[in-house]
Parts: C-alpha cells; structure tokens; sequence
C-alpha cells in the first residue's frame, strides 16, 4: 500500500482462473485428474504409486510433460526418462519435489527434492531439458542431485517473484526457525538464499517434518502444518525480497494431527485438514486482528465414515480438492472463497475409476491459481451525484502505511463538501481499500483509519458526523488483479458512495 491513487478506467469485469501447467495431476496409487475440459475427470494411464509427495508439470496449453514421486521420472508417454531414476527425494516426503520451468529457456524445468524425515539427502534439484531423447525430455546427466541445504523437513513450495518473471522457491530447516528462500531469475537459480527466523522451532520427532507449506496464490501470505505439534502457522511473504514474518499460530486438538494447508484463491481463507480425525478447518485471514483470526476456526466438513483426510490443493476451476485415504475418490471444498459452511465440504467428488488416493496431490507452483480480476470502475463527479454506486474519489493520497491525508487529496473533498452541502439530505459512506501487499489484517485496520481520515476533513468543513459512514475491506475487494504495479494502484483506493 503506497498510496491510494487510481488513474485507469477498467473495461470489463472478468476473472482469470490459473494456468494449464496445473491441468494433469498424477497422484496416489496410478491415480489422476485432468482439468483441461474445465471438469475433472479421472485418468488410469499414471505409473506413479505414492504414499505422498507427487508433481505434475504440463505445458502452457495443458498438455503433459512428466511427473515425479521425488525418486523416478516419467514422461508424457509414461515411461522413465532415461536418466530419470535414482533422484533422492522420497515418495513419503509430504512434497517431494516442485517445479520450476526456467525463466530464461522454457525448455528447461528445475526439478527441486526433498527427503522424508529432514534425512541428510537434503534439498536438492536436477535440470529437466525437454529437448533430449527426442522431445520426450530428460534429466541432464551432469545437472542431477546437485546438493543445495540440509537438514530440511519436508515442506516445499514455490510461487512468483513480485516482478512477474522470477521465482522463489522455499523451505524450512531442520532444528530451528529457519525459512529459506532460493531466487530463480532468467539468469538461472541464484544458490545464495534469503533466510528468514519467524515462528516455531521446527524439530520433536519425525511427525513434525511432516505437513505441507503453501504460499497464496497472489504471493503475499505462507502457511505450513507441524504435525505433532497439531499447529498451523501463517505468516507474511515479502515476494519481493523473499522474506517471511509476523507468525500467527493456532493449535488444533491433540492427535489431530494436522497435515494439509491450502488458501483460498483470493487468499482471504485458509484451509487446514487434521489428517487424524478426518477433518478440515477453515480460518478467516481478514478477521481483523491475530486473536480474531485464531477465533475465527470453524471445521466445515469431517469424513463419514471417518478416515484420514490428506493433502488440500486448489485447482485451476478455483475449487480446493482433498484426498481421504485408500479411496477411490478426492473430497472438494466447492466454493472455497466463501465463509464458513457455505464454502461446501464434499466428501465424494471425484471418482478415480477404482484407482485409489492416498495423502498426497501434486505440488505446483501456486502462482498457478491466483485469480486476476478486472472491474469497471466509475469515479466520483461533482457535477452529477449519483446515489446507491460506489464512486472511487480521485488523488486521495496517503504516506506509506499511514492514514494522514496528504495536501494534493483536498481538492478533491472539497468537490464532496459542496456537494454534500448543496443536498443536506445526503448522507454517505466512506471506504477505505488497499492492495495485496503486507498483513492482511494491518491492511483492514490502514484502510478503517484511512476513510476515517477522509471523514475527519469533511467534518472539518462542516458535514455533519451524522451523514459520514466509514468502513475499510483491506485488500478483500479489488478491484484488478494485484500482479502488477498499476493493478494494485487501481486497488489503493477510497470510494464513496451516496445515500
């Protein structure tokens, strides 16, 4: 949040779920899904047969290019690579592997691994050229298991610079507190890491490697599970410097054994899936304050009959899918974005034609799922008030992370000053908004203090109090998507809307 300051006039309202490389999952016991029909329908043709960590990469127009248990590697014809065996991360590491295609030669993939129970393989990756063996792809001989960090757990995942172009990749260590944050750029995998102490000690027995690590699909927020500890940890992700902060813990009850974590696609929900009793919790990220957010844990669904309830991945229809183990079936939360029950638990969504899901789905990218939205906009005129639509108001103008209204914003009110002063019978309401950057709930309470700010100078010109409303969303409605420095210009704002 720079500054509110919209200056584009959007065209259309529209949103933009995803990308194709998320299309094809392979997962479980020769298990898979393909989204590229817009439905998920269930294919039999994988070889892959995991307890848990499992990627899935196609290209840009949906179709398959390989998959990997973190051991082997298959290609679109699903057969091994010819130098596709023998990697060391390990199909019981919760993601044993992600990812990345290079920003420099899109033929070539960067394949990072993981092994189960923070064991001394450590973090790793192997570079995927799928020029060689005729198009199919292989693992290039001397660019295999290169050894980047260890001890780590087994939480991996990895998501957009805020440029557009680069990538993070992400990690914890073993036996402390320690994030690590690997740049991707055109120039290839920069091997000097930003770290980062924010939350738990990670450590106890081999359970609390365990449990997934997600960053939102717009890039600013990570959570992870520790499973012994039965936690959920979400912090701050700086997608800029690589920088994670400001943990916020909840504990769910002993034995739960909490292991999957997903964000809904617009990021103002978390998932959270206790592997021991077969349920999932569902947090409001938007709550407003650490205390409102923890208060905030609802479980919207629990397996009947009970088993345990794996990985949660979003999916590029926008809904979240889960596994319940040995079936032949993946669970949905159908509407992810929405508070509470209405978000619609499912146990039975997706038969799999008798293959079986076990804990694991794919691990992706998660920039993969950010929604971009595009909303017509109409700005306030003082010359023709309109009642009943929000209007954004012109060069509103605050300090970074401030709520003091800078010089260039009065002109501006003093055109709503007189045109609350020419109809006394007006009342209206103030709202406060911001982008994407930064804590969400810090974000909320910026966007209150700052159209409260805006009310403050209209009753110092001599509105009265009892025609102003105020209210601040943060960055919960934007109104373009925050991937860009003029989308989230255009979500820096303050509207008002008459009455």
């Amino acid at each position: 949040m720079k500054y509110f300051l919209s200056t584009i006039l959007l065209l259309s309202c529209s949103f933009v779920l995803a990308q194709n490389p998320a299309s094809i999952w392979y997962f479980g016991q020769n298990a898979g899904v393909d989204f590229s029909s817009g439905n998920p329908t269930a294919i039999t043709d994988g070889q892959l047969n995991t307890e848990e960590g499992c990627v899935t990469i196609s290209d840009s127009k949906g179709k398959l290019q390989f998959y990997t248990d973190g051991v082997s590697v298959w290609n679109s014809k699903h057969q091994y690579m010819p130098n596709g065996r023998g990697l060391v991360g390990s199909p019981s590491s919760t993601s044993s592997g992600v990812v990345i295609q290079h920003p420099g030669n899109p033929s070539l993939f960067f394949l990072f691994t993981v092994p189960a129970v923070a064991d001394s393989a450590g973090f790793r990756y192997s570079m995927v050229d799928m020029k060689l063996d005729s198009g199919r792809g292989d693992i290039i001989a001397n660019q295999k298991n290169i050894k980047l960090r260890h001890p780590v757990t087994e939480k991996l995942t990895s998501t957009l610079h805020r440029n557009g172009k680069d990538y993070w990749i992400l990690l914890h260590e073993w036996n402390n507190d320690v994030f690590v944050a690997y740049k991707i750029t055109q120039s290839g995998l920069n091997t000097t890491p930003v770290l980062s102490n924010a939350g738990a000690i990670h450590n106890g027995s081999n359970l609390n490697t365990q449990g997934y690590m997600k960053v939102n699909p717009d890039g600013t927020n990570l959570a992870l599970a520790l499973e012994e500890s039965n936690v959920i940890e979400v912090f701050d992700f700086d997608n800029e410097s690589g920088k994670v902060s400001k943990p916020i813990s909840m504990t769910l009850p002993d034995k739960s054994y909490v292991y999957g974590i997903e964000f809904s696609p617009d990021g103002s929900l978390l998932y959270a899936s206790a592997a021991g009793t077969g349920e999932i919790y569902q947090y409001n990220l938007q709550a407003g304050s650490e205390e409102a957010i923890r208060a905030s844990g609802i479980m919207i669904g629990k397996t009947n009959p009970a088993a345990w309830v794996g990985a949660l991945q979003v999916a590029i229809d926008g809904k979240i899918y889960f596994t319940v183990y040995k079936t032949s079936y993946l669970g949905v939360i159908e509407n992810p974005n929405q508070l509470g029950l209405a978000c619609g638990f499912n146990q039975k969504a997706v038969e799999l034609n008798g293959k079986l899901s076990t804990l694991g789905l794919p691990t992706f990218s998660q920039n993969f799922f950010y929604q971009s939205i595009k909303t017509k906009v109409e700005y306030f005129n003082e010359k023709n008030v309109v009642k009943g639509k929000a209007l954004v108001l012109r060069n509103i103008l605050f300090d970074f992370s401030k709520a003091t209204l800078k010089p260039s914003s009065f002109p501006e009110l003093d055109k709503v000053v007189a045109a609350l002063k020419a109809d006394p019978s007006l009342k209206a309401k103030i709202s406060g908004h911001t982008d994407n950057i930064g804590n969400k709930s810090f974000n909320i309470t910026l966007s209150q203090n700052r159209a409260a700010a805006v009310a403050a100078y209209l009753k110092s010109k001599g509105i009265n109090a009892n025609a102003l409303i105020t209210e601040g969303f943060g960055s919960g409605k934007p109104v373009a998507g925050n991937d860009s420095d003029a989308g989230r210009a255009l979500n820096r704002r303050v509207e008002i809307t008459f009455q």
